[in-house]
């Protein structure tokens, strides 16, 4: 585990977020908005493409969660097959290709790619427990974790024509979470702790490369999202476990830590494209709704 550093002070930027930088390194600013889906009761955004396309999902006036894209205001939902329930895309390649997991009839996650008119089901070889997918590249090449026949969880890649058994070696009796992946084929990935639920070390994996990214000031790390220039999106958690968000610049090795003003502490950043735009999520200090989405461009 890492030492924990004092949270910088922060600032305020437009009307949604603030921003600090790590030490010794320059600010980023941010301007920020909330992702909304007209009537929702709650709206998600995961993943972000070039065009600025985000998936995720949101809940409907019903209490009815579906599957979205949204290009700008133009809205396209989805659902699983008949009895399934829970959907959510979590990435999205520059083709408009979402991928993501849904809980089928059984209770079971099921790993999925939308290609705008159609759900296919996308599981990892037969006998296992569960599938969620997390990320999508242009290649093809999708990302995510699956359960085995004992119910343990692994990390999974697929190449286009294989699935790949992933797991972080000699990590404590950790689990391995799999999530992005950009189009040179760099995958982005943590360890988990199954008896806390939080996560541990941040990760990303080139070939057979493994290299740790563990912002300064975090003591839990959930690395997210990757683009082409090999910037980053983490998930940080402080001593207190208050919730923070990070974006990664590979071109200065600048990490700049974020809240939300609106629900401090709990900041999620899932995904970011090749102009680091991002996309996440926070709770409300309302707690209504219980998430909100947003999205972040760099200024």
């Amino acid at each position: 585990m890492r030492t924990r550093v004092s949270v910088l002070s922060l600032l305020l930027i437009g009307s949604f977020i603030a921003v600090s930088a790590t030490a010794q390194a320059p600010q980023v600013a941010f301007k920020c908005k909330d992702v909304k889906v007209k009537n929702a009761l709650e709206t998600d955004s995961y993943g972000v493409n070039n065009a600025g396309v985000i998936a995720g999902d949101y809940v409907d006036a019903s209490g009815i969660q579906h599957g979205m894209l949204l290009a700008g205001k133009k809205l396209t939902s989805f659902d699983g097959p008949d009895g399934s329930s829970g959907i959510a895309a979590y990435g999205v390649n520059n083709s408009n290709v979402a991928a993501g997991w849904y809980i089928d009839s059984n209770g079971l996650a099921q790993g999925f790619t939308f290609d705008g008119t159609t759900v296919t089901t996308v599981s990892a070889p037969k006998g296992v427990n569960g599938t969620e997918i997390n990320g999508i590249n242009d290649n093809g090449w999708l990302t995510g974790i699956y359960f085995d026949a004992a119910s343990v969880q692994h990390g999974f890649y697929f190449d286009g024509k294989k699935f790949h058994k992933y797991d972080v070696k000699n990590s404590s009796g950790y689990v391995t979470e799999l999530w992005a992946v950009n189009n040179s084929n760099v995958m982005t990935l943590y360890t988990l702790d199954p008896s806390s639920g939080l996560p541990v070390d941040g990760y990303t994996l080139t070939g057979k490369k493994l290299a740790k990214f563990d912002p300064p000031d975090s003591a839990n790390t959930a690395i997210h999202g990757i683009n082409n220039n090999g910037d980053l999106d983490f998930t940080i958690f402080d001593a207190s476990q208050n919730r923070h968000g990070v974006l990664y610049q590979a071109a200065t090795s600048t990490y700049t830590t974020f809240d939300d003003p609106k629900g401090k502490n709990s900041t999620r950043a899932d995904a970011l494209n090749d102009t680091d735009v991002q996309v996440g999520r926070y709770s409300p200090t309302s707690g209504n709704p219980p998430n909100a989405g947003f999205v972040c461009t760099v200024q």
